[in-house]
């Protein structure tokens, strides 16, 4: 399930292809090619649950600003040659209903090939040869009509890359709407305009120019079923826009020598469809390429068109743009060099321009910069204030709503700062829900906008330039996904913020300001991917996110210490692996293993360990499941580490650490995890000791281990000690600390741990949660106020909402904490006190996060009451009530 792909060509599937893809996969596969090449996949199978399972193509590294398209269904894609020398697959598989899957071939080209355009549904190719300088011709079977241009030519670009000189033409019916466009200009019309559209259309029309030449495409008449019909125009920047509605679109200019426009419409409700003009700008007189807009010319000449009725039209004045429904429109003036400004009214959020002017387009008409904006409903949302603080999507982490418009606005206390956010979490249904970032206060105007984002990756920081910030979120009316978890800070202006240093990476440079520049590189047997450098732009955005550090499936390893990972550790680790790494060191010395996590697919996947370098050697150990091995040492001076994974499940994966020692001292046995060391001394007659953290215990050998010879070998005494957080237990120290096992990693499956903790008489026991994350709804820990599970219940909890802390009516407390067969997470850390009992009064109930509380009087009979800073909601209104029997009469609401 993914991996990063070298190689002049080769073969990706899917997971279990072809007989179906598991479900919830998320893989990523990442193909490299030699610097200046670009990557070709030609797709030989193509599977998957229509519009909930999906392939995600990006031209680049798996980015938002690298996403190219979407694949679903069970239609053979075309092929797709990338523009970079990276190109990336990733496959998201929902719940429930899997497909066969896919299969794709990738090739590496160079810089003088167009690759194979491939063969249109109904048509036929001529022509082997893809190089700069070959040609290739299509022709339809019997029945179809071809609609483009029937031969292309592979040419050198300005870029010094090949590309074809037109588009692959498509095969429609003899009987089709659609057709090919051909000369400087003419009109293009939904079939029946302007009288309705049929319904279950579906119209191509290309217009073809020559190479070098741009066409730009004005709708005079634009009227459609929102979501519903649609018209699709491929060959602009971005590469593909839909359209739909009833607003007139802005002007589409093309990028390439050709506009691609598809027309759909579904079996119901039918409208006038559309109308549009093209006209063809010439290479030699093209002033501005891209998505930019044609610029005005100071020309006295006045040019007219023609209109469907013949006659004559002025193109000096643009058409009433109108009024957004539940806004208003500024400006009446709709000559060529205005302005018009819109605004929503209270509760509505602004979805487009703030403002659009009349422009002259490729000098034959006069048309607005942009289309009318609308004004949707806001459904939720808040106004925050710093110097800091954290917000999340609605009903967060469960699924947020359906059509839903959310706007956050964010302002400094202190206006010479900006705001600085990360996201913790993120995952948005990539393509359909969004969430968009602005400068300032000014909601939607997109001159303001920093970020649009999608899918679930984000950038490492999004700064502003202001002391304001706005986030947008709007999702469609299908299922969405878990949304997100934002923190937000003051910093200095000028600044870009610290992005951090990626896990096994290592950062030169600590300067966060403009122009700052900082440097990466990765330990010792890891591969960076991505930027090896960022700079800190004027923007006050990174120039990229921060690069990230793998772990390569093949390597030799000659330091005299370093890790072997699992590939992805300890994320889990891909199906249908074969991984070899070979420790070299010093003739005369030998390598020691210490495992320090393991967990493989028991009996199906393994890790095997050889004496020596080569398949033969002999096997030292074999090993699979969850159970972590004990150390070993070499009897020579080389190990070769053999890692295989079946086409299916995976679990953690390992992480090992090697070190080389000598013939008359014991291997370093480094220092156990959750525990501290005592003694540096590794030589014959050397003691160490080891000390476990709070909260964990000894779970293997003893506190105390010497190096000693043993059977003609210098080797240590015992193992060196291992530490875990136990599975129960009894406490009665006044404080201490309770771990769920495994922690800080994940707990295991199928866990019934009961903890009892017992204060003196006359007090009682404060627990307070500093981590909480289990299984929602599944793994469970429960409290009860007393000493076993028929005590009285305090409280049941699972996911990630917890109360900050609560208290025993006695001098016991008792914790049972269950685990079903399935899933894990990194479980809780809690930490636990004496307290003293007032005969007369409640304990202190604590403050809200993000909260206030009203009355400091604790006795019997007192109350409290609370409330939430602005943009939080208390959990529930009622007071606190200080009882007889020392309790509140309700738990401590929290902030949301």
């Amino acid at each position: 399930c993914g991996g990063t792909l070298k190689g002049l060509n080769g073969t990706i599937e899917s997971p279990g292809f072809p007989y179906g893809y598991p479900n919830g996969a998320n893989c990523t596969w990442v193909i490299i090619a030699e610097e200046r090449n670009r990557i070709q996949i030609v797709f030989q199978s193509f599977a998957l649950e229509e519009e909930y399972d999906y392939l995600s193509l990006y031209d680049g590294h798996p980015h938002p600003a690298n996403f190219r398209t979407r694949l679903t269904g069970f239609h053979l894609p075309p092929p797709v040659t990338s523009t970079k020398s990276v190109f990336s697959l990733r496959l998201t598989s929902d719940f429930a209903v899997s497909a066969h899957g896919f299969k794709v071939y990738y090739e590496e080209l160079q810089s003088s090939s167009c690759g194979n355009p491939g063969v249109p549904p109904k048509g036929i190719l001529y022509g082997t040869r893809f190089d700069v300088g070959d040609k290739i011709r299509y022709s339809c079977v019997t029945g179809y009509i071809l609609d483009g241009h029937p031969q292309l030519t592979c040419i050198a670009n300005s870029v010094n890359t090949a590309s074809w000189d037109f588009p692959v033409p498509i095969c429609r019916a003899e009987d089709a709407c659609g057709g090919t466009m051909r000369g400087s200009s003419g009109i293009i019309s939904s079939p029946n305009f302007p009288n309705e559209y049929h319904n279950n259309a579906d119209c191509t029309w290309t217009i073809v120019a020559e190479p070098g030449d741009t066409i730009s495409l004005i709708f005079t008449d634009f009227q459609m079923e929102e979501k519903y019909d649609y018209l699709e125009v491929e060959g602009s920047e971005p590469p593909t826009i839909g359209l739909s509605g009833m607003n007139i679109p802005p002007p589409v200019i093309s990028n390439k020598n050709w506009l691609r426009l598809r027309f759909v419409t579904d079996s119901n409700h039918r409208y006038r469809g559309f109308s549009a003009h093209y006209q063809v700008k010439k290479a030699i007189d093209f002033k501005s390429r891209g998505f930019k807009l044609f610029p005005g010319k100071d020309n006295s000449n006045k040019f007219s068109i023609l209109n469907e009725g013949g006659i004559k039209q002025a193109s000096n004045l643009c058409p009433d743009p109108g009024e957004p429904e539940n806004g208003k429109r500024i400006g009446s003036d709709f000559s060529l060099g205005a302005t018009v400004q819109f605004s929503c009214d209270e509760d509505y959020v602004l979805q487009g321009s703030k403002s659009i002017t009349c422009q002259r387009i490729a000098e034959v008409f006069a048309a607005w910069s942009d289309h009318r904006p609308v004004c949707k409903v806001k459904t939720c949302g808040s106004n925050l204030q710093g110097p800091g603080g954290t917000f999340t999507s609605p009903n967060f982490p469960f699924q947020y709503d359906s059509n839903a418009q959310c706007v956050w606005v964010i302002t400094a206390i202190n206006n010479n700062k900006v705001i600085q956010i990360n996201f913790e979490e993120f995952d948005l249904e990539i393509g359909y829900d969004t969430l968009t970032i602005g400068d300032g206060g000014e909601v939607g105007d997109p001159k303001t906008v920093l970020q649009v984002l999608t899918g679930s990756f984000v950038p490492d920081l999004i700064v502003s330039m202001s002391n304001q910030m706005w986030l947008h979120l709007q999702t469609d009316e299908s299922v969405g996904s878990i949304g997100f978890k934002v923190n937000y800070k003051e910093i200095e202006k000028e600044s870009c913020g610290d992005p951090g240093t990626p896990l096994y990476g290592i950062r030169e440079g600590d300067g966060f300001s403009n122009r700052d520049v900082l440097r990466f590189e990765c330990q010792f047997g890891f591969e960076l991917i991505g930027e090896k450098s960022i700079i800190c732009q004027e923007n006050n955005q990174w120039s990229a996110n921060i690069p990230i550090c793998i772990f390569p499936c093949l390597s030799n390893f000659t330091a005299p210490m370093g890790t072997v990972l699992s590939p992805d550790y300890p994320e889990g680790y891909g199906n249908n692996l074969n991984c070899i790494w070979t420790i070299i060191s010093d003739p005369g010395s030998r390598i020691h293993l210490s495992f320090n996590d393991f967990d493989l697919e028991s009996q199906f996947d393994f890790l095997a360990v050889k004496d020596g370098d080569s398949p033969d050697s002999p096997i030292i150990g074999t090993f699979t499941g969850a159970e972590v091995p004990s150390h070993l040492t070499s009897n020579g001076h080389i190990l070769r580490l053999e890692f295989q994974a079946d086409h299916s499940m995976s679990g953690r994966g390992f992480n090992i650490t090697y070190n080389t020692f000598g013939h008359n001292e014991c291997p370093d046995p480094g220092v156990p995890i959750n525990a501290r060391r005592f003694g540096d001394n590794f030589q014959l007659g050397s003691s160490i000791s080891v000390i476990c953290e709070e909260g964990f215990i000894k779970t293997q050998g003893t506190e105390t281990i010497t190096c000693m010879l043993m059977d003609g070998k210098v080797m240590w005494s015992g193992p060196i000690p291992k530490c875990g957080a136990p599975c129960g237990g009894h406490f009665s120290s006044p404080s201490g600390v309770i771990l769920s096992p495994g922690w800080p990693g994940y707990y295991k499956d199928s866990l019934n741990c009961e903890w009892v903790i017992e204060a003196e008489p006359g007090h009682s026991i404060k627990i307070t949660f500093e981590r909480f994350q289990t299984e929602l709804n599944y793994d469970v820990l429960e409290v009860h106020d007393g000493p076993n599970l028929l005590s009285p219940l305090l409280g049941s909890y699972n996911g990630t909402q917890v109360p900050q802390f609560l208290f025993s009516s006695s001098n016991f407390m008792y914790l049972l904490f269950t685990t079903d067969n399935s899933r894990s997470n990194n479980g809780f850390k809690i930490h636990y006190e004496s307290v003293t009992v007032n005969t007369y009064s409640c304990l202190d109930p604590g403050i809200p996060v993000h909260g206030r509380r009203y009355g400091h009087d604790f006795s019997i009979g007192s109350t409290v009451s609370f409330s939430c800073d602005p943009g939080y909601r208390l959990s529930h209104e009622e007071p606190l009530l200080c009882e007889k029997n020392h309790w509140w009469s309700h738990p401590l609401p929290t902030c949301d």
